[in-house]
């Protein structure tokens, strides 16, 4: 074989080599996505659009384990949940500060927040001053064009989706509220579906953190509110998300009981702003070539 042969062909190896994403996505009996979490699903859905390389979901082949190959920490709270020897970190958070890192990730190149890069510091992991969650840039490939239907959408994390069954807003049901939207992160058809009903609300009032991302990432005025006891790891992510796009927020609305409290909901929208993040180096720190952006950034 020729040397130019040879270039070429481990050209195309290094070109279709699947890049392997570490993330909490199953599938069900028919081997398809089972929609369980919005938030964690786009690792699959978002990026396999916008990856060059075919993308394969570690929990999917076995060989990747056995070979312990090169795997991707991208979009959620997973690095002390998922991390093993091999695996790196584009963009990807921690969802306990206060807990020792059980497995180091053996390098980052972006993380989601300042919160996470302080506590990966202290463990004495290497972590460049890079963030942004990589579902800040779905918005440079996919722009819906969807008017204002809804004054209020309601997204609850999908551990507690049943604390909206009895919710009201101004003495009624909000299931019987025509300017009430509730957005299930477990209940869609396509991946687009969840950010088409975001944009088609005024304000988003959410206790999942990617409810308030892509409400952020769209310009979507956004609560955070919390329903009963704190999510696993507390507040923590939560903060590190909002001080990555200087925006921290004290505390989120606490719903405990029937009724919305909609003068809080309205003093802290009186106070709302835009946040604000560079994400052009998330974008440079990228481990892996991505399609051209559609709009630009």
């Amino acid at each position: 074989m020729s040397k130019f042969s040879i270039i070429i062909s481990e050209h195309f190896k290094l070109l279709f080599r699947p890049v392997i994403i570490n993330a909490f996505v199953y599938y069900d009996g028919d081997k398809r996505i089972r929609h369980e979490n919005w938030g964690d699903d786009i690792n699959y859905y978002f990026l396999r659009e916008i990856i060059i390389r075919p993308l394969v979901l570690l929990n999917r082949t076995s060989l990747a384990f056995r070979l312990k190959l090169r795997n991707f920490l991208v979009i959620g709270s997973t690095i002390d949940m998922l991390c093993y020897a091999h695996t790196e970190v584009w963009g990807a958070g921690i969802i306990d500060g206060s807990k020792p890192l059980m497995v180091k990730p053996i390098k980052v190149h972006a993380v989601r927040g300042p919160l996470t890069r302080k506590k990966l510091l202290a463990e004495g992991v290497e972590c460049p001053e890079i963030y942004g969650d990589p579902a800040l840039l779905i918005p440079f490939y996919y722009r819906p064009n969807k008017q204002k239907c809804y004054k209020y959408g309601i997204i609850s994390h999908v551990s507690n989706q049943a604390s909206l069954a009895n919710l009201h807003l101004n003495g009624k049901y909000i299931s019987e509220c025509a300017d009430v939207r509730i957005i299930n992160l477990g209940q869609y058809i396509h991946w687009h579906d969840i950010i088409d009903q975001v944009c088609e609300c005024e304000v988003i009032l959410s206790s999942s953190l990617h409810g308030l991302i892509i409400a952020e990432a769209y310009h979507v005025p956004n609560v955070w509110i919390e329903f009963g006891k704190p999510l696993i790891g507390g507040h923590f992510k939560f903060h590190d998300f909002f001080l990555s796009i200087h925006r921290d927020r004290e505390k989120p609305i606490f719903i405990d009981g029937m009724e919305i409290p909609l003068t809080q909901i309205e003093n802290e929208m009186a106070n709302w702003e835009q946040g604000n993040i560079n994400l052009k180096p998330l974008l440079q720190a990228c481990p892996f070539k991505l399609r051209k952006t559609k709009y630009s950034i």
